[in-house]
């Protein structure tokens, strides 16, 4: 069983940030910046998601990322969000989440 299947079965703690049926989300352990999250699906899929070839749950992460971003937003008082699915480090998908501090005048002054 992977990390992250662990982390959803309870067997290993996380500080869970949100969920619905179908993902988690949770901080992550080594963040590059406060806020960094982690989504990720309750069932195991491998973590290359387009080596998976289901349209319904590209929709399905897509919006679930949504209501995190929305939620990391709000919370952390930041305008802007990354997102990064590189699929290293743990084959199971996820998304990472990067909350971007202090880069709203830097970036509105490209504009």
């Amino acid at each position: 069983m992977c990390i992250f299947c662990k982390i959803i079965s309870g067997e290993i703690p996380s500080y869970k940030i949100w969920e619905n049926d179908k993902f988690i989300a949770i901080l992550d352990i080594f963040p590059n910046c406060k806020g960094q999250t982690l989504l990720i699906p309750k069932k195991h899929y491998e973590s290359d998601l387009f080596n998976i070839h289901d349209k319904e749950l590209y929709k399905d992460v897509i919006l679930a990322t949504d209501d995190v971003v929305q939620l990391l937003k709000a919370k952390l008082n930041v305008q802007r969000v990354g997102m990064i699915m590189e699929g290293m480090g743990v084959n199971h998908l996820h998304i990472k989440l990067y909350p971007m501090h202090g880069i709203e005048e830097d970036w509105k002054q490209n504009i």
